[in-house]
């Protein structure tokens, strides 16, 4: 509740010592905002809460009074204000407070009339920090009403908002609000929030101080779309014990971005044809020109859209031209925002394809924007291709002007390859930059000097373009010497000869052929063989070079030559490198070869007064002939560098002379050219620093074709103003190659071409390393990156294509992409085998892919016959090469599988895989198995199960099980594209592994089969098994604390007890449950045939109980509920009147046995998971002397049925008594005719309270001792001797057999004053030589294989446990010695536990424990190694039994004193060496160990033993 309302009041200054005038708490007027407080409007002012007035039985008044902020020894008065809101006059009696700290005016009458007020001051005076309490007591006419009075202590409070709306939010983004929070008190408040996803706040914890604000920050991250409303919890105070809640509400909503690349409304040009991604096309762009455009991506959704931008190719390609640097950001609700996407092509005419893929916040939404860019280079032209200078006589000077267009976008830079100081044609420009649509004029000059014709092919480098050509033609006359006019038409006629092989042969030889017949004319005035017309090559025109390689394939910076060379030079390239002396003329040869038939004319430009010079200037050089030149390096001045390019023009000699020239056979010189270098620093000097600019740091070369080449231009610019002498170091992999690779830069730009010639398919990575003004430290590095590609593509889904089952009769068009990973474009064609095209076919058929462009080709599928089709058509892809007329590269073939189907309808199960698990046999289980049409067309069905069963059983057995798989239907009609639920549920019958296939066939409308074969849904697994448990320890104490666990894993048939639980029930035992289980029959029936005996053996009455625990674990794969069930639990109580009969002896000793309880179990029932363990006790009281039998059935839910005969004795207290727990006893068989044979063992068990004397009688072993012609069988060691009282004896046995066969013989054994038993011992004979090693005496004792070694169930109070109960010796040799370690651990945490090893049985003297008594820690253990020492028989001389056991006692009193006095702990030393060869590798394997457990001297005394 809230309403608008105003306070106001006044407060004096508040001085110490002086009354403090509070302010009236009646004035109210409307204007602030009033919160309900405990009934009550309160405002939310920060001194004081206003509490508004109530009626008392018409006197308005507020309804109590409290003091805040108040101090002790103060005074603080507030005014009472009492009004009458009545229409008749009252009066009013108080009584003022009762308490000393509240005083009041005295008690009087107060008269008020109708609509009068009283004012009564009431003054609070406070002695101590303390609250205080009082009222005062009002009385009218009408009734009476107490206000209560009170001062209270300053307490923690804030003011925070109740509901904060953080409005919508994306998924997995997030937004935030402040907010602030109010300490309405004077305390110091500490606080804590505590907030669950997807809110949080921040800070988390902090302290406010009085009357102050902390501002908040509230987030809300949602993870989902949905509506979100949690309450957050401010606790504060002391201990942050008061707490208060603030409603955070925010709803998650998916953002939805959508890609414009253009205009408004989207356009065929804009989206591709599956309109998965939006087109981005920059058109052609200059290269090295960057150009910007724009990704228009608009929020559809009413929420903030943060993006991301990936660029997949931007780090995994060498050639990627775009980029975009905005690569994330947020586009607001219901908005968009414009993404720059940058495009700059480095590499020229190449069309650049790329992916940029726009993704929503948490991957929601992904769009991709392709981009499409061409790069263009500038264009360049020359006016002319040649300049013919014509006659000119020589010292006189010629000029003539071109011009350099340039009819691009962008600037460009050239450079004419010639040095105007050597060379008799001058250029005024020889290099420099022309702005886009201009042009320069260029003056070419001609100065011959010698009369002969010149001929020059000059190429221009410009930048990112292929070079230009431009010939130099002149005749130069003197008075001696008159060559014939060179003109134009004489070079073309020249390259024309080339071509076929003619120009290597001087004109006067072709001059005598073609007046001979052996040549002719064409038709263009060209040589020509007369037998050639018939070869169309020879009679086509030349083909162009391309401009790079004529320019670059010279023969000497390149392995290749474009054309046969006529005249070589075997270097280009002289570097004199530094010269120390000015006046020593240095000097290098050079060798040039005349490759022609006939005599040629050398004639060297420049003369002796140059820097470098070539002598002899003129030389005639005979055909086919080297001759050498010696080049010469003459520098004018010191610390320069010097450099030049020389100027050679080489001539048939026959062209001296314009008379012996014929205008047919006329042929231009050949000019060559030789760069030389120098300098002149001295040693010490360093060079010049040179001050250049590199176009480009990193070349990135085309994609190219094995064997294909690729070009590159490299601008080197000198910004200083000396000359730079530049020298590129040639790449040891001969992959990259530079032009020129050596010179001096005098200008202001010197171009280079690059080029790259792959050897293999692989990317090239190498750094051209430029070393400037011979200096090393001048040296830079320029990366080159290129590769050589082979065809191959990205097949989408792995080169397998799925067509959707297609009724016969109509097609499936499909949309397969195909993705091109190269870097170079690649030209495709699609083939088919004739059978694979009556059913497919693409649109494109052929076509080119540009690099990482993805294409999507359509693809129509018709089958003519219901039937599965996988057909394989072949994607033959090449590499385009450099132009559209290249052949291009190897051709490579991609396979792509295509599989469809044509059929009238297709069942399939939405889960081709179905496991059960395991279940119990005779219970049930389901699952439902969705069966799917996804065909257009309805489909009638019958669903078929095929069982196969794996198991322990027969075939022949299982063969008659009915199938355990049941489904809720097998017939039923399907509509198509849809889906149908059908309950299968698995009862299986055995425990068996169950697999189940499950297969349809197709109805016709008649429900006859379709087809007669089956087709696959499902497969389905189950496995039947049975609760199964198994006792895996035993422990008995009490009056049973005598027997070993040998003794009691027989007594209670452990065995064959374990064995009955593992093996599977009868159907009888499965008929009821433990609820179930019930008769009303004094001997409920029983349906099991597992009938064992657990006997508790015997004991004097009075004795303490027998108590035997056992360790169940469930080692089966299902949850086990077993129950022990005694003989009442299966008998239903029945009324008196029904009770019929007497009872016999057998059911009144039960009766007997359960009334006084005398065998108990705990617990009786339990529940146990797989792999679970749970100890239960069997306790039997020995209070009743007699034997005692009782049946008890274990029953195991769902599972076997075994009855447990519980049987004990209780001896009477003078009764000598031997406990037989059978009559029969069979010894361990041994092969037949041994010399030696092993002792065995039968024990004997007193159960009495006294000592019993027994004896065997022999008589029956001597009677068969007679029947085996005098050799005893059965020979008996001990045959008398005395138990005590509840101990155990050992009595000796040697059997030994004559024959393979079962003895058998009855011996009583006679106890003194006691009865007799008769037991029959069996013994079993083998014939070694037949059973071989089949029945060995094996190490391990037959009677103790199902016996655990390790005890698994404590004894009550037992602190110290051993790591084995049992020792097997085995088979040990004679005067051998075995040793075995055992630990002892004590497994308190609080004890120390003292412990000594004691051999209870003289008959085991030969066990020897190495280990005096000792004592363990808490939690500690110790190991104790025990021996078997073992005599030795000599082989030659018998020796009796007492012989040798005396002899070996000797011998073993004589080792143990020895090794007390080496080692008094433990350890045996033997002079055998045998013994000791043994016992020295038993004591290096385990001394580590042993002594490690040697207990520390200062261990404390044990307080348990």
């Amino acid at each position: 509740m809230q309403c608008n309302t105003k306070i106001f009041y006044q407060r004096r200054h508040e001085m110490p010592g002086v009354i403090k005038q509070m302010p009236d708490v009646i004035n109210i007027e409307p204007t602030i905002k009033l919160k309900t407080l405990n009934g009550h409007l309160v405002s939310n002012n920060n001194n004081y809460k206003t509490i508004a007035k109530t009626v008392y039985n018409g006197i308005e008044v507020v309804p109590n009074i409290v003091w805040q902020g108040w101090e002790p020894g103060a005074e603080y008065t507030k005014n009472l204000l009492l009004k009458n809101v009545n229409v008749k006059s009252q009066k009013l009696k108080y009584s003022p407070p009762t308490t000393r700290f509240f005083t009041s005016l005295y008690p009087k009458m107060i008269v008020l009339s109708a609509g009068m007020s009283y004012t009564l001051p009431i003054t609070f005076r406070p002695l101590e920090k303390n609250i205080y309490e009082d009222n005062i007591h009002f009385e009218s006419s009408e009734g009476s009403f107490d206000i209560p009075i009170k001062a209270v202590l300053p307490e923690a409070e804030v003011d925070l908002p109740g509901e904060l709306n953080l409005d919508m939010c994306a998924v997995q983004d997030f937004t935030k609000i402040t907010f602030e929070m109010k300490n309405t008190s004077e305390l110091h408040v500490g606080y804590m929030w505590e907030a669950n996803d997807p809110f949080s706040i921040q800070p988390l914890e902090g302290t406010v101080e009085p009357f102050k604000s902390c501002t908040f920050t509230a987030t809300f991250r949602p993870q989902s779309a949905k509506v979100f409303v949690a309450d957050t919890v401010c606790k504060y105070g002391p201990s942050l014990s008061k707490s208060k809640y603030t409603r955070l509400e925010g709803i998650g909503k998916y953002p939805h971005l959508l890609c414009v690349t253009g205009a408004t409304d989207f356009t065929s040009s804009q989206k591709s044809a599956s309109q998965k991604e939006s087109i981005l096309d920059f058109g052609q762009v200059p290269i090295g020109k960057g150009v910007e455009k724009f990704v228009e991506i608009r929020n559809l959704s009413p929420v903030n859209a943060p993006y991301r931008i990936e660029h997949p190719s931007g780090t995994s390609r060498v050639d990627t031209a775009f980029s975009c640097r905005q690569l994330e950001g947020v586009v607001p609700a219901m908005n968009s925002v414009r993404v720059p996407i940058y495009y700059n092509p480095t590499i020229l005419n190449t069309t650049s394809i790329d992916y940029f893929h726009v993704i929503a916040i948490g991957d929601i939404s992904k769009t991709t924007v392709k981009t499409v860019g061409a790069s263009k280079g500038p264009k360049i032209e020359l006016n002319v291709n040649h300049v013919n200078f014509l006659q000119v006589d020589a010292g006189q000077t010629y000029k003539k002007a071109i011009e350099v267009r340039n009819n691009g976008d962008i600037e460009a830079i050239f450079q004419f390859h010639i040095d105007n100081e050597e060379s008799v044609f001058k250029f005024d420009i020889t290099c420099g930059s022309i702005k886009p649509m201009s042009y320069k004029k260029i003056i070419v000059t001609f100065q011959p000097t010698h009369p002969i014709n010149y001929y020059r092919r000059l190429p221009c480098l410009v930048q990112n373009q292929d070079t230009l050509f431009l010939d130099l033609l002149g005749t130069c006359h003197t008075e001696t010497g008159k060559p014939a006019v060179l003109q134009y038409k004489h070079v073309e006629r020249y390259r024309t000869h080339v071509d076929r092989k003619l120009s290597v042969f001087p004109p006067e030889q072709l001059n005598e052929m073609l007046k001979e017949g052996k040549l002719k004319l064409d038709e263009g005035g060209a040589l020509m063989d007369p037998g050639a017309e018939v070869i169309e090559p020879y009679c086509e025109p030349i083909s162009a070079i391309p401009p790079m390689d004529e320019f670059f394939n010279d023969g000497y910076y390149s392995d290749i030559s474009c054309t046969v060379p006529h005249v070589s030079m075997d270097s280009h390239i002289v570097d004199f490198g530094r010269c120390n002396s000015l006046q020593d003329i240095e000097s290098q040869t050079l060798n040039i070869t005349n490759h022609t038939s006939g005599k040629v004319t050398i004639q060297w430009m420049g003369g002796v007064n140059h820097v470098f010079s070539v002598v002899p200037a003129t030389m005639d050089l005979p055909p086919n002939k080297t001759s050498s030149f010696r080049v010469q390096f003459k520098p004018t001045s010191p610390n320069q560098f010097f450099g030049s390019e020389l100027e050679c023009y080489c001539y048939y000699k026959s062209m001296r002379d314009y008379r012996l020239v014929e205008d047919t056979t006329h042929c231009p010189p050949w000019c060559l050219t030789l760069t030389t270098t120098g300098h002149t620093f001295m040693p010490n000097n360093e060079t010049f620093l040179p001050r250049f600019n590199l176009d480009f740091n990193r070349l990135v070369f085309p994609a190219v074709n094995t064997g294909e080449t690729a070009y590159r231009t490299l601008c080197l610019s000198n910004s200083g103003t000396v000359p730079i002498l530049y020298d590129f170091q040639p790449d040891h992999t001969g992959i990259f190659s530079i032009k020129p690779s050596k010179g001096l830069l005098t200008k202001a730009q010197q171009m280079f071409v690059v080029k790259m010639l792959p050897s293999a398919v692989k990317q090239y990575r190498q750094k051209l390393k430029l070393m400037l003004n011979d200096d090393v430290k001048h040296t830079q590095e320029i990366l080159v990156w290129g590769s050589a590609e082979e065809a191959f593509v990205l097949l989408e889904n792995d080169g397998v294509m799925y067509f959707k089952p297609t009724c016969v009769g109509t097609n499936t068009k499909k949309a397969y992409s195909v993705t091109n990973t190269s870097r170079i474009p690649l030209r495709f064609e699609w083939r088919f085998t004739h059978k694979d095209a009556q059913l497919l076919s693409v649109s494109p058929q052929q076509g080119i892919i540009l690099p990482n462009e993805s294409q999507e080709h359509v693809w129509t599928f018709a089958p003519k016959t219901q039937d599965k089709f996988v057909m394989k058509p072949a994607l033959i892809a090449w590499g385009q090469g450099q132009s559209s007329s290249a052949s291009g590269g190897k051709k490579r073939q991609f396979l792509v599988r295509a599989i469809g189907e044509g059929s009238q309808g297709q069942l399939r199960a939405e889960q081709s895989y179905f496991d059960f698990g395991n279940v119990i046999v005779g219970s049930t289980a389901t699952k439902h198995i969705v069966l799917c049409n996804d065909t257009d067309c309805e489909v009638k069905y019958e669903l078929m199960i095929d069982q196969n069963i794996s198991g322990p059983y027969e075939e022949g057995i299982t063969r008659m099980d009915s199938i355990a798989l049941e489904l809720e239907e097998t017939f039923g009609v399907l509509a198509a594209r849809s889906k149908k639920i059908i309950a299968g549920t698995v009862r299986p019958v055995r425990r068996v592994y169950y697999q189940f296939t499950i297969s349809y066939q197709l109805l016709s409308p008649n429900d006859t089969p379709i087809s007669e074969e089956s087709q696959h849904v499902c497969h389905v697994l189950a496995t039947g098994v049975f609760p199964v448990m198994a006792v895996t320890d035993a422990r008995s104490y009490g009056s049973a604390i005598g027997l070993s666990k040998k003794q009691l894993w027989s007594l209670f048939s452990l065995d064959n007890f374990n064995m009955c639980l593992d093996s599977d029930p009868s159907s009888a035992e499965l008929m009821y449950s433990v609820a179930t289980r019930h008769s009303h029959r004094r001997r409920p029936p029983v349906y099991t045939r597992a009938i064992l005996d657990f006997n508790f053996s015997a004991a004097p009455v009075g004795s303490e109980p027998c108590v035997v625990d056992l360790m169940v674990e469930n080692t089966g794969a299902v949850f086990l509920e077993w129950s022990f069930l005694f003989p009442r639990d299966l008998q239903l109580e029945l009324e008196y009147w029904a009770e019929t009969g007497e009872y016999d002896e057998d059911e009144l000793h039960e009766m007997k046995v359960m009334d006084n309880k005398l065998f108990d179990i705990q617990p009786r029932k339990g529940k146990l998971q797989p792999g679970e363990t749970k100890t239960v006790q069997f306790t039997y009281k020995h209070t009743m002397p007699g034997t005692d039998r009782l049946p008890v059935l274990l029953k195991l839910s769902r599972g076997r049925e075994i009855l447990l005969n519980f049987i004990g004795v209780t001896v009477e207290s003078d009764r000598r008594y031997i406990h037989f727990p059978s009559n029969k006893h069979m010894f361990t068989p041994v092969p037949a005719g041994q010399q030696n044979n092993p002792k065995q063992i039968y024990e004997l068990y007193n159960g009495g309270s006294v000592p019993v004397n027994y004896a065997i009688d022999l008589v029956p072993l001597e009677l068969l001792k007679q029947e085996n012609f005098d050799q005893a069988v059965f020979e008996c060691l001990n045959p008398q001797g005395t138990i005590l009282p509840g101990r155990t004896t050992a009595t000796e046995w040697l059997f030994s057999p004559l024959e393979a066969k079962t003895y058998m013989v009855d011996v009583p054994i006679h106890i003194d004053r006691g009865d007799s038993a008769l037991i029959t011992l069996t013994g079993v004979g083998y014939d070694q030589r037949v059973m071989g090693d089949t029945m060995p005496i094996s190490d391990q004792q037959a009677d103790l294989t199902g016996v655990p070694a390790v005890q698994s169930v404590p004894v009550p109070g037992q602190l110290l446990f051993l790591s084995q109960e049992r020792i097997v010796f085995g088979n040990v040799p004679m005067y051998s010695q075995a040793r075995h370690l055992v630990f002892a651990i004590n497994r308190s945490h609080d004890h120390v536990v003292s412990f000594e090893w004691h051999v209870t049985a003289s008959a085991d003297s030969r066990i020897e424990t190495q280990s005096a008594p000792a004592s363990l820690g808490p939690s500690s253990h110790g190991g104790t190694p025990a021996d078997t020492p073992i005599p030795a028989v000599d082989p030659v001389t018998p020796r009796s039994r007492t012989e040798v056991d005396t002899s070996y006692k000797e011998e073993k009193a004589n080792q143990d004193r020895e090794e007390i006095k080496r080692n008094p702990t433990f350890g045996v030393v033997t002079e055998n060496l045998l013994e000791n060869t043994l016992l020295n590798i038993i004591s290096e394997a385990t001394r580590p160990r042993l002594v490690a457990l040697l207990p520390k001297p200062s261990t404390p005394q044990s307080d348990i033993k």
